[in-house]
């Protein structure tokens, strides 16, 4: 078992880049990183399951970033995620951590002329999505040859129907010896059938004592319905006081619509959906990251891998399509050790489906109730009343 005061340069880690992660405040390694670091160093195809906001992004760039290769100009490293969004996110926590090491993002919808001028800069580093990688891998402006490892982030979503020919066509572009990293918090059986395709004798670790969701969050409902969520999402805003607040619905035509009544409301609301052109998405995300909007209403297109710090809650105003879907949800808040309340507006129908993903996912999920500006455990109340009836009972015998 390894110690728990280990540091990153025990782990192997390169010593500039050891100092880099200790001027922005990161001096001890995540659970995570303890365990994959030291595999990923030793070149091992690596399969990681983690719980999310425990630091898998930082596992694999302060690896690869230990093992770049400064005397050569070749593109080396490939990060593959399933936005454009997370694409940044990544390249952000990248730059951040090693400012000195060029590295570019290749992502769909952005400006083609732009990303080929970055590559002339001969990056190390290349994060985007599958589909424009593997079109600038077959127009041969990426060396596929010289690629030495390919990361596939959030990979149980990334070998979905969408996404896995381009995965396929990144990889059989590139040279079976490069080293593969798969990393996500949820690691479908699949996932683990189809690893044999893509890597050799791959090592899974998995992180969180089995834990589905980080102990930082708290889990709660609501039962209302449909024609009241606006309102008692209105309430709960007030007895929470959050910092900042997601709020995920299904469908992308109901973003707007949403966030305007939130505003009329008095909320400092905006929306995201994957139908806004890009420019205006990062408009929005900038706002919300920058603090000059409170409360994000979105689709599962931020549910994935996006860490915004300050986020302490996060609102279902619709239930997600499965457990899983509820799993990335919630991991927006409750990140970096830091505490985070998932709420959920579910319909008397619906309340069966809290009890499927409370058992699924290993983890409490309470049923609370509203009253004058305060919230309340329902089955504390029921208690509270069984014991009046019976001591009113009592009284009259």
């Amino acid at each position: 078992m390894m110690s728990q005061n280990v540091s990153f340069l025990n782990l192997g880690v390169a010593q500039w880049l050891v100092e880099k992660l200790k001027a922005i405040g990161i001096k001890e390694p995540t659970e995570v990183q303890k365990a994959a670091i030291p595999a990923i160093l030793a070149g091992k195809n690596v399969i990681v399951q983690s719980p999310t906001g425990t630091g898998k992004t930082l596992a694999y760039l302060a690896s690869l970033l230990t093992n770049v290769k400064h005397e050569t100009k070749d593109l080396e490293v490939l990060i593959l995620v399933p936005s454009r969004e997370l694409a940044m996110q990544v390249l952000r926590q990248l730059k951040e951590v090693a400012d000195n090491i060029g590295a570019v993002p290749l992502i769909g919808g952005a400006n083609p002329a732009r990303q080929l001028e970055a590559l002339k800069e001969k990056p190390k580093v290349a994060v985007g999505t599958p589909g424009r990688i593997a079109e600038l891998l077959q127009k041969r402006k990426i060396n596929g040859q010289a690629v030495r490892a390919i990361v596939v982030d959030e990979v149980d979503k990334m070998l979905e129907q969408g996404f896995m020919e381009d995965v396929k066509k990144v990889f059989k572009a590139t040279l079976k010896t490069r080293q593969v990293l798969f990393f996500s918090a949820t690691v479908p059986p699949e996932v683990l059938e189809n690893a044999g395709s893509f890597m050799s004798e791959p090592q899974f670790i998995q992180t969180g004592e089995g834990r589905r969701t980080p102990s930082t969050i708290k889990h709660v409902y609501f039962t209302c319905n449909e024609r009241n969520k606006t309102q008692t999402l209105l309430k709960l805003y007030r007895i929470y006081r959050p910092e900042k607040a997601l709020v995920f619905i299904n469908r992308n035509e109901g973003v707007g619509p949403l966030a305007g009544r939130l505003q009329e409301l008095g909320l400092n609301a905006v929306g995201l959906h994957s139908d806004l052109a890009q420019p205006h998405r990062k408009e929005v995300l900038e706002k919300f990251r920058q603090g000059k909007a409170d409360l994000l209403v979105t689709t599962d297109l931020l549910a994935r891998g996006m860490d915004i710090p300050g986020v302490d809650v996060v609102f279902n105003f619709d239930l997600p399509v499965d457990e899983e879907h509820y799993l990335h949800r919630v991991g927006r808040t409750g990140r970096a050790g830091k505490k985070g309340t998932a709420i959920s507006f579910v319909t008397e129908e619906q309340k069966f489906i809290m009890a499927k993903y409370q058992k699924l996912l290993q983890t409490s999920i309470e049923h609370m109730g509203i009253a004058e500006n305060r919230v309340f455990p329902i089955d504390y109340r029921k208690k509270k009343e069984k014991k009046h009836r019976q001591l009113y009972r009592k009284k009259d015998g």
